[in-house]
């Protein structure tokens, strides 16, 4: 695939618009102030959370309604925005539209400012893991009036639910925003049942939390040395030949010493059971082995995927001339998603380029993904590596935007970011991204 040229086109297709979009790229914005991001594309990443990775990446409300701005579709968004709202019939894309509701009522359109009320009041989604939703846009619009109004709702609630994250969350926010002392204030002043219940939860869930506090500090020194003491390399072996899911397993192996190691080794060796050696593999998931066995290697092209992918992550831990001879073997025949893994400790000079000729980016934006973010990290561990075109071509092509800041900082400091790219990443999505300071 020919990767030469990932600058912005001067005139981008719908398509090219919508990439831009879904990754957060600050092109986007950059072609809304130039007149040539259309509405269509905009409006579809407006209604649906394009993020990647919704656990990691922040909901990006705030950066689209600055491209809303920037190429003057407000009114357009608005009508298709709002019936979004009164239907939120997808709570992965509601957050979202809250946050967009959130714009707009700032702007002075009091039809987002009611939405935002009846959205907190009434609990629009029948999934109860979203019921949060508006609770932070109303917060950050209203300030005391929008948490009073989140709580008395959240108090109600109590009445049939236990107190969980979602009212710490409230709490903690409310905290940032007016502060706890008046939080007090205005709970402890008011006769609405509502808010006297929320406030007698979080009083009690304070007064657990202490004595929780003291409970662990007394015991977690005690339990940490006996989980150290009775963990034996055996109880290790044992568990591997009979549990289904040993994820203890790794913690265990980040600990144990060489002697330990070479025992789960042997047992590698002689066990041809998929199911134990996908947890005797665990072991090695963040270790390197105290001395290379090519038993690993074998693994990595054994039929049980899992097995396989576990195999590639132990493998990717060491530096031996095997693994780069395998390496370089399976770069000229099969181009597996784990390949370049490999070359994170069995680089040489020069690899840069090997790499980047070699590179065929899957169809599946997960696999893109985990290869991209592989020669992140080959090009972060290997510092005397050129940069400056793999770590473009990772900018430009991983939907990751935590992954795009990562290839932006390994280009910056090899004082290798070209005008173009330091002009839209003052446009991106990622706020790390943005505030990077360019040379």
């Amino acid at each position: 695939m020919n990767y030469s040229d990932v600058s912005p086109p001067p005139v981008p297709t719908p398509a090219e618009q919508r990439d831009a979009l879904a990754k957060g790229l600050g092109r986007a914005r950059l072609w809304a102030e130039q007149g040539i991001l259309t509405e269509t594309p905009l409006k579809e990443a407006c209604l649906q959370d394009l993020r990647y990775d919704r656990m990691c990446e922040e909901p990006r409300g705030g950066w689209l309604w600055e491209i809303i701005n920037a190429a003057g579709f407000r009114n357009a968004i608005r009508v298709p925005l709002l019936h979004a709202l009164h239907n939120l019939s997808d709570p992965e894309n509601a957050r979202q539209l809250c946050k967009l509701a959130q714009h707009y009522a700032a702007s002075g359109d009091a039809t987002f400012r009611d939405l935002l009320y009846q959205i907190v009041t009434q609990k629009p989604l029948a999934a109860t893991d979203y019921d949060f939703l508006g609770e932070s846009e109303l917060l950050a619009l209203e300030g005391e009036r929008g948490f009073l109004c989140a709580a008395k709702s959240r108090g109600a609630q109590l009445e049939q639910i236990d107190w969980d994250w979602p009212e710490e969350s409230l709490l903690r926010e409310a905290g940032e925003l007016i502060g706890e002392t008046r939080i007090r204030e205005l709970l402890s002043s008011t006769s609405d049942p509502d808010l006297n219940r929320f406030f007698e939860s979080w009083q009690q869930q304070i007064r657990e939390r202490a004595e929780r506090k003291q409970q662990k500090q007394r015991h977690h020194k005690k339990q940490q040395r006996q989980q150290t003491e009775e963990t034996s390399v055996e109880t290790v072996l044992e568990a591997a030949l009979g549990e289904t899911n040993c994820h203890w397993i790794r913690r265990w192996g980040i600990q144990a010493n060489p002697a330990e190691l070479n025992v789960v080794i042997e047992a590698l060796k002689s066990s041809e059971e998929p199911a134990i050696l996908l947890n005797l593999l665990k072991v090695f998931s963040n270790r390197a082995l105290p001395e290379f066995d090519s038993r690993l290697i074998e693994l990595c092209q054994h039929p049980d995927p899992e097995l396989q992918r576990r195999a590639w992550v132990a493998l990717a831990n060491n530096s031996h001339p095997e693994i780069r001879e395998f390496a370089n073997r399976q770069l000229n025949e099969n181009h597996p998603v784990y390949l370049f893994s490999l070359f994170i400790r069995n680089y040489q000079p020069g690899d840069d380029n090997r790499l980047l000729a070699a590179l065929t980016l899957p169809h599946d934006v997960w696999e893109i993904h985990s290869v991209l973010g592989d020669l992140v990290e080959v090009l972060r561990e290997n510092p005397m590596a050129d940069r400056s075109r793999l770590a473009m071509v990772i900018y430009r092509f991983t939907p990751c935007e935590i992954c795009r800041y990562k290839a932006v900082r390994l280009l910056y400091e090899q004082s290798a970011i070209p005008a173009w790219m330091a002009e839209e990443c003052r446009f991106d999505s990622y706020a790390d991204t943005c505030t990077l300071t360019f040379a």
